[in-house]
């Protein structure tokens, strides 16, 4: 099965015929634009480039002062670890054909990610720590704290035990299947997926509550899309192990995007009212500027949605997904360290905690790939929350705090280098979208329709990918409605 299209493919698709004509007469454009994109993430980036090779004016408006939407390198930090995605996998088509035509250079850092089983120092394992203590693996099995399902207890709890769980559970034949009306009867939460496996509620706190991956708990996330995201995942590594990461940071992407258009990006241009009339539709800013063009692709995020004026007002079903459909919250702390101070303990600097730590993975990304460059701490859902109210520099302190009690060899040896939270960030509002149960086949169809002369695209919009891949997924499929109405 195909994984993606190309770039070349997609414009010989369906729509060609009826775009011929209007390449060919480009030079006829009016001075407005004929479609005007919101927001230079990748999705809108990848709308605004495919309109304009098939003859279409654009013109690009993004509140901030950047392209890349939730695309974010560290610019300081060796390596330039990301605060939004961070890898490009090997299903990932259109990003990499994309990478391949504007010269965007990839490295692999697949061999940097996985895990070995030798040397307890090695910095690709994962350390344990609850109840404020370090635990183990020979103290584990029988450890007071260990609520593993039966079958499991010699296993450490987190995101590999329990999404391997899914793995061997998933009745998905293919992730394309996801959108199936037979797979509805899936749209409920994981919890309840769980507690059919024999999981106590303990067990399930352990394993998915402890640090969340998707959501605030089991309970408020869908199943189906646990079994789409699993498949989808399986899928990636079938066509290639790789883990692509741009060269100087994934935020180059975008940005050679942006710098590659025709037409206009106008930054710093929050968009507060979407008018759709009958023969134009008209984005009001916040700086009281008015644009107008024949269509609007809008690939604003969700949250950033909610205070945005539509005229005429949104059906039903797509105000009600705008405004339930939750993103995620995520705060991510970097340290970096002075010297490998884990040399000293016998021990990985990662880290999967119950603290205000959270989940820390140890990063390799400079010239040396067996050197860590820093440290960065995951807090997500309502660990999240708990870090933001207490604004960005005690965060940072109470995360190096949680992190140097369980590891005293630590103490002194980590230098704080930033932190990022995305649902503080008001063009922003979180980060990837989360399908709560029913949701994906009420609200994801729902946040896909047009609605009169405005297109919607963006990652909570696509259905065959995730994360980067998706945003770009979805933009080809609203430059591929506009096309269709402007040929």
């Amino acid at each position: 099965m195909s994984t993606g299209i190309s770039r070349r493919g997609f414009i010989k698709a369906g729509v060609a015929a009826g775009l011929t004509t209007r390449i060919a007469g480009a030079s006829t454009l009016k001075s407005k634009p004929d479609v005007i994109v919101i927001g230079t993430g990748l999705s809108g980036l990848n709308a605004a480039s495919l309109l304009e090779e098939m003859g279409a004016k654009t013109l690009c408006l993004e509140a901030r002062s950047r392209p890349g939407g939730r695309l974010f390198s560290h610019p300081t930090v060796t390596g330039n670890p990301e605060w939004g995605g961070d890898s490009i996998l090997g299903g990932y088509a259109r990003m990499q054909d994309t990478a391949r035509r504007l010269g965007i250079k990839l490295i692999d850092h697949q061999g940097r990610r996985e895990l070995s089983p030798e040397a307890h120092s090695d910095p690709k394992r994962v350390e344990l720590a609850l109840g404020g203590k370090l635990i183990s693996r020979d103290e584990w099995p029988n450890h007071p704290l260990n609520a593993m399902p039966d079958g499991a207890r010699n296993r450490f709890p987190g995101r590999g035990f329990f999404q391997g769980e899914i793995g061997k559970h998933n009745p998905l034949a293919s992730f394309a299947d996801w959108m199936k009306p037979q797979s509805a009867k899936y749209d409920r939460s994981a919890y309840e997926f769980f507690k059919e496996l024999g999981w106590s509620d303990a067990a399930i706190e352990l394993n998915y509550n402890t640090n969340v991956q998707y959501g605030t708990s089991a309970h408020d996330v869908s199943m189906l899309m646990w079994f789409f995201v699993q498949a989808w995942f399986k899928l990636q590594g079938d066509v290639a192990r790789v883990a692509y990461k741009v060269d100087g940071g994934n935020q180059r992407f975008p940005e050679t995007m942006a710098n590659a258009l025709e037409g206009d990006v106008h930054y710093n241009k929050q968009v507060v009212g979407i008018r759709s009339g009958k023969n134009e539709a008209e984005v009001h800013c916040h700086d009281g500027s008015v644009y107008k063009a024949g269509r609007v692709v809008c690939s604003m995020p969700i949250p950033t949605m909610r205070w945005v004026k539509f005229d005429p007002l949104l059906s039903p079903a797509k105000a009600k997904a705008i405004r339930t459909v939750q993103v995620q919250r995520i705060t991510k702390v970097v340290m970096v360290p002075k010297k490998p101070f884990w040399e000293e303990d016998g021990l990985s600097p990662a880290m999967w905690t119950d603290t205000e730590a959270g989940e820390v993975r140890a990063l390799r990304e400079g010239e040396d790939s067996n050197a860590v460059t820093c440290l960065m701490a995951w807090g997500r859902g309502h660990l999240a929350d708990r870090l933001d109210t207490y604004g960005d520099e005690v965060a940072m302190q109470r995360v190096l705090a949680a992190y140097e009690k369980l590891r005293p060899a630590a103490k002194g040896q980590l230098e704080l280098a930033g932190i990022k939270s995305w649902q503080s960030d008001p063009f922003a509002g979180g980060d990837w979208a989360i399908w709560g149960p029913g949701q994906v086949t009420e609200s994801l169809p729902a946040l896909m329709e047009p609605a009169g002369r405005v297109h919607f695209c963006g990652e909570h919009t696509a259905t065959s990918n995730r994360g980067m891949e998706g945003a770009m997924e979805s933009g080809e499929r609203a430059a591929f409605e506009v096309a269709k109405l402007l040929s």
